[in-house]
């Protein structure tokens, strides 16, 4: 009975990851390229540089047709709902002094600064940095 329940949730978790993979193809497939801006921004993670978005479409059909702009676009909106308050207040509780995709952020100043300024004062006093 263990081994099938095992073996239920290694499969599901197989299944999974093939449709993550899978809905990135059928974006490109789609030419939905905002979209696919869009997951990636959300996600936090970094742009994809435009050769390799075009070598992606590529091996998803010979015939398909990058829309860079279009992807930047909607990269910009999904780091908009990655990029939070929250985010950054986050980050400064973990210590960073960088902010990665954020760093956008750090040029608005106002409440991100302020945010990430209170994470960061609390990751100090809790780490003991600066303590004498």
């Amino acid at each position: 009975m263990i081994r099938q329940v095992i073996t239920v949730v290694l499969l599901g978790s197989l299944l999974q990851g093939c449709s993550t993979l899978g809905s990135r193809q059928l974006l490109m497939a789609d030419e939905n390229w905002h979209q696919l801006g869009f997951n990636k921004g959300k996600w936090g993670e970094k742009a994809t540089a435009e050769q390799t978005l075009l070598r992606d479409a590529k091996k998803v059909g010979e015939d398909i047709s990058v829309d860079y702009p279009a992807y930047l676009q909607g990269y910009q909106e999904g780091l908009e709902t990655y990029c939070t308050l929250e985010q950054m207040k986050q980050l400064g509780l973990e210590g960073k002094m960088e902010w990665g995709v954020c760093e956008f952020r750090r040029e608005e100043g106002g409440l991100y600064q302020m945010f990430w300024q209170q994470g960061f004062e609390r990751y100090v006093s809790f780490d003991g940095v600066g303590r004498h």
